[in-house]
C-alpha cells in the first residue's frame, strides 16, 4: 500500500549542469520552478550545491513551463530567468540531467546594489525666488579692465566686476533647511555613455549651443521698465523641476553668453569645466525605476536591491535621479523629482536631495531634549543670529554703549557681507525650548516691541509693538503657521493664528508655538515680521515724519508670558518695572553669540527681566550720477559727445557715486560696454578704476574723477589667432553702478542703482 502510493507521487529526480563553472568557483543561487495555466505556480525549490532537484509526476504532467532564475522574494527573479516548456525540459533533461551554457546561467549571479543620501525641504521667502529667476534669466554684466597697449591684450589681463549676487550666492544664501524625515523614495537608472571634448571644432559644441537656445527662449522674460511685470511662479518656470533646482536651465543664459563669445581652446575648456554640460552631451538611456524605500527618521535614506551582474561598456556609467513623495492632504504629492530636474548621482555619492516645495513637511523638532528652560534669538531673516553685532544687555530693555559696528550683520570680516546693515521687513525668529512650556514655567505667550535706542544703548521715543496694527506688517498684525494633521485620508495642512490676543490685561501676545505642539510646515516659521519702514519707528517724537532720515539704532525686546497673561523674568534677576503681575520663574535668556562647533557655549546668559537686542536700519538709496565725460583731462557735459584723439588720449568720466551713510558702500564701478556684442574676449568690455567703496562726490563735496583708459585700448579688437586690430572709431555705452550693503527685506543682493552713458571716440 505504501510502496503504491509512493510509485504515484514520487519525485523524479534531475542534476543542473552549469557547463563551465570552474573548480572553487562559487556557483549562483538557483531557484527551479514548474508552472501551470496562467504561470501559476505548482513547485518550487532551491537547488543545492550539488545540482540536485526533484519534480513529483503529477506536478510535471500539469506544468506547462520549467523555469530557472535567481531568488527574489520567494521566488524568481524575472531579469536573467530561462524558461522552458515542459516538453522542451523533458527532452533536453532525457538522461535526467539538465545542462545549461555559461551565457544563461551566469545572468543568475545576482549582488547587492545600493544607494544613500538625505532629503531637506528648503523654505525660501518670495523674494529670493524672485532673485533667482532675475539672476539666471539676465546673464550677469562682466566689466574688464585693460592695460593700454597692445601688449596688454596678450594675456588679457582682467578683473570681473559682479553687478548684483551671482547665482551660486543667491543659492548659498545662509539659511535654516530642515530634513524630511517622512516620505517615499523612488530610484530610477539611465546608463550614460560620455566622450570627453578633446577637439577645438568638437561638433558637440555647436549642438550644445542650440539645445541651450532652446531652453533660454523657454526663460521667463528679464524684469525691465519702470514697472516690472509680477514674477512668474517660481515652479511654473524651468528653473524649478519638481521642486528641485534644474542646474542646467539655472545656468543655460550665462552658458549661452559665455559660449557665443568663445571659440577654440576656450570654448572647450569652459564646457570640460562644467559637468551638467558634460552630461548633456553624453549619450543616455531611458530612466528605469528600478528600487523603492522610504525616509528615515533621520532625514536619511538607505535603498539596496539585488540584481543580476550588469556589464557596462568602456567611456559608459550608470546614474541615478530620485522622486520624493509625501501623502499630504490624502493626495500623493511629489515634493522633488530629480529626474525632471536633470539632477543624477553615482552610486557612491550621498546626495542631499533638496525640495523648495512650500507644501513638503519636514522633521518634527523635539527640542534640545536636556530639560533645560530657555529661550535665544535664533535667526534674523534667514541668517543665525550670531551674526549680529549687537552689544551685551545693560538691562531688561537696554544695551551698552553702541559703536560704529554695532547693530550690523556679519561682523566677522570675511566675504562680501561683512558689516550689512538692515531694511525693509526684518523676519525674527526665536527658539524656545520644550521644557519652557512644563508646568512649573508655563511660559505660552510672547510679546515683541521696539524702540528707538539713544547714543548710549537706551531706549528713546514711543515704544511700538508688533501686533498694534498701526504699526509692523498691516493692519493687525495677525501672524498665523501652518501645521499638519492626520485625516482619514492622510495629511492635511491647516493654519492656526498665533495672534496677537489679549490674555489678562496685557494685550499684543502671541502664542509660542512650540515643536511638540504640532508639525508645523509652511514657509511661515518666524515670530515677528518688523517693518522698519515704518515712519513711527524710525523717527523719535516731535520729529516730522522722513523716510529720507539716516541710519538709526533701534532696540527690539522679546518678554514671555504664563497663559494667565502674567508677565515671566528668570529667577534671580531684577523685575523689569513694568506695570502689571511680573514672577520669576526656572528658565533664562541666552544670547547666541558665536558659530556653532565653537569652542565653549555657543550662548550665553542675559540676566534679565526681558531680552534685548540692538538692530540698525537705513533704508536710503544708493546714489549714481555721471556728471561730465573728461577727455585728456578736460571735462564736458554735452548732451552728444564724438571724441577724437590720438592713440595715447585718454578716456574718463566725472561723477558722483555715494551712499547716504559711507558704512554701506558696498562697491562702486564703472564699465564701458563697446558698439555692438562687444566682450572680453574681443577686447569689447572694460572698466575705469574708482576708489571704491569710498565714497566719491557726496554733496557738498565737489564731484570726483574716475581712472582713464586710452583710446588704443578701448579701440582694440582682439581677433584669435591673428593679431589685435586698433578700430578707427566705434561707439561705446558706459554704467555707473553703486550698490548698498543693506538686506532689504531678506534679500542677498545688494541694492543698487545704475547711470549710463554713451558717446563715440575716434583715432584721428
Amino acid at each position: 500500500m505504501a510502496d503504491s502510493a509512493r510509485g504515484k507521487n514520487e519525485g523524479r529526480g534531475y542534476t543542473l549542469e552549469l557547463v563551465g563553472v570552474q573548480p572553487g568557483q562559487e556557483r549562483p543561487q538557483v531557484v527551479m520552478q514548474a508552472l501551470g495555466e496562467g504561470n501559476k505556480v505548482l513547485h518550487s525549490q532551491k537547488i543545492g550545491a550539488e545540482g540536485t532537484f526533484d519534480i513529483p509526476s503529477e506536478i510535471l504532467k500539469k506544468s506547462r513551463f520549467i523555469a530557472f532564475g535567481a531568488p527574489k522574494d520567494d521566488g524568481i527573479a524575472a531579469e536573467g530567468s530561462v524558461r522552458f516548456r515542459t516538453s522542451e525540459f523533458e527532452a533536453a533533461a532525457a538522461n535526467r540531467s539538465l545542462a545549461l551554457a555559461e551565457g544563461v546561467w551566469s545572468r543568475f549571479h545576482f549582488q547587492w546594489q545600493c544607494v544613500s543620501g538625505s532629503v531637506r525641504v528648503c523654505r525660501r521667502r518670495p523674494i529670493w525666488f524672485d532673485e533667482l529667476i532675475t539672476a539666471a534669466v539676465r546673464p550677469v554684466r562682466t566689466m574688464f579692465s585693460l592695460q593700454a597697449g597692445a601688449s596688454a591684450h596678450a594675456g588679457l589681463a582682467a578683473r570681473a566686476v559682479n553687478l548684483g549676487a551671482s547665482i551660486s550666492d543667491i543659492i548659498a544664501w545662509p539659511v535654516r533647511c530642515q530634513p524630511v524625515c517622512l516620505g517615499s523614495i523612488a530610484v530610477f537608472r539611465r546608463t550614460c555613455c560620455c566622450w570627453p571634448i578633446v577637439i577645438v571644432e568638437d561638433p558637440r559644441i555647436p549642438d550644445l549651443i542650440r539645445d541651450l537656445e532652446i531652453i533660454v527662449d523657454r526663460l521667463p522674460p528679464p524684469p525691465k521698465g519702470p514697472i516690472p511685470p509680477p514674477p512668474p511662479d517660481p515652479f511654473a518656470t524651468p528653473l524649478f523641476k519638481g521642486g528641485g533646482l534644474n542646474e542646467m536651465a539655472l545656468n543655460a543664459a550665462h552658458d549661452l553668453t559665455a559660449l557665443r563669445s568663445l571659440s577654440g581652446e576656450a570654448a572647450v575648456q569652459y564646457v570640460n569645466s562644467r559637468l551638467y554640460l558634460l552630461r548633456h552631451i553624453c549619450s543616455c538611456g531611458r530612466p528605469v525605476k528600478v528600487a523603492t524605500g522610504s525616509i528615515m527618521a533621520d532625514g536619511t535614506f538607505n535603498i539596496c536591491w539585488r540584481e543580476g551582474l550588469r556589464p557596462v561598456l568602456s567611456n559608459c556609467h550608470d546614474e541615478y535621479a530620485y522622486v520624493v513623495t509625501q501623502t499630504i492632504g490624502g493626495t500623493t504629492t511629489t515634493i522633488y523629482d530629480g529626474v525632471a530636474a536633470g539632477a543624477w548621482y553615482h552610486a557612491g555619492d550621498h546626495p542631499v536631495l533638496t525640495t523648495y516645495r512650500p507644501e513638503a513637511y519636514s522633521c518634527n523638532d523635539t527640542g534640545t531634549g536636556d530639560g533645560t528652560a530657555f529661550v535665544y534669538l535664533d535667526q534674523v531673516d534667514d541668517i543665525n543670529a550670531y551674526e549680529l553685532n549687537t552689544p551685551a544687555s545693560t538691562s531688561w530693555n537696554s544695551v551698552d554703549t553702541p559703536d560704529d559696528e554695532s547693530g550690523l550683520m556679519f561682523p566677522n570680516p570675511v566675504g562680501v557681507h561683512h558689516l550689512r546693515n538692515l531694511g525693509g521687513n526684518v523676519e525674527l525668529t526665536y527658539l524656545f525650548s520644550e521644557a519652557m512650556k512644563d508646568p512649573a514655567i508655563d511660559a505660552r505667550y510672547y510679546r515683541i516691541s521696539v524702540t528707538r535706542a539713544d547714543d548710549d544703548g537706551n531706549p528713546t521715543g514711543t515704544r511700538r509693538y508688533y501686533g498694534e496694527g498701526t504699526g509692523f506688517n498691516g493692519a493687525g498684525d495677525v501672524l498665523a503657521w501652518l501645521k499638519a494633521i492626520v485625516t482619514a485620508t492622510g495629511v492635511d495642512t491647516v493654519p492656526e493664528t498665533l495672534g496677537p490676543v489679549t490674555v489678562g490685561s496685557e494685550q499684543f501676545l502671541y502664542k509660542i508655538p512650540y515643536p511638540t505642539d504640532a508639525d508645523w510646515t509652511g514657509s511661515v516659521r518666524y515670530h515677528a515680521l518688523i517693518n522698519t519702514l515704518n515712519s513711527n519707528l524710525n523717527v523719535p517724537p516731535d520729529v516730522v515724519d522722513d523716510f529720507d532720515e539716516a541710519a538709526s539704532n533701534h532696540l527690539i525686546t522679546l518678554e514671555i508670558f504664563n497663559s494667565a497673561g502674567e508677565r515671566l523674568r528668570p529667577l534671580g534677576v531684577p523685575a523689569s518695572g513694568q506695570a502689571g503681575t511680573e514672577l520669576a520663574k526656572p528658565f533664562k535668556f541666552r544670547r547666541w553669540f558665536q558659530p556653532e562647533g565653537s569652542p565653549g557655549d555657543d550662548t550665553v546668559e542675559v540676566p534679565f527681566a526681558a531680552l534685548t537686542h540692538l538692530f540698525c536700519w537705513d533704508n536710503r538709496a544708493p546714489r549714481a550720477d555721471i556728471t561730465r565725460l573728461v577727455k585728456d583731462g578736460i571735462a564736458s557735459n554735452e548732451e552728444c559727445q564724438f571724441l577724437l584723439g590720438a592713440n595715447s588720449s585718454t578716456f574718463g568720466i566725472e561723477y558722483r557715486a555715494y551712499v547716504p551713510d559711507e558704512r554701506f558702500q558696498q562697491d562702486h564701478s564703472i564699465g564701458w560696454v563697446r558698439g555692438l556684442n562687444g566682450a572680453a574676449s574681443n577686447g569689447g568690455a572694460g572698466s575705469l578704476s574708482t576708489i571704491s567703496p569710498a565714497n566719491v562726490g557726496e554733496p557738498p563735496a565737489a564731484a570726483g574723477f574716475s581712472g582713464t583708459n586710452t583710446f588704443q585700448t578701448m579701440l582694440t579688437r582682439l581677433d584669435p589667432p591673428a593679431m589685435p586690430t586698433v578700430l578707427p572709431r566705434c561707439a561705446f555705452a558706459l554704467t555707473l553702478t553703486t550698490r548698498a550693503k543693506t538686506i532689504d527685506s531678506g534679500s542677498l543682493s545688494f541694492p543698487h542703482v545704475e547711470e549710463t552713458a554713451a558717446f563715440a571716440l575716434e583715432i584721428g
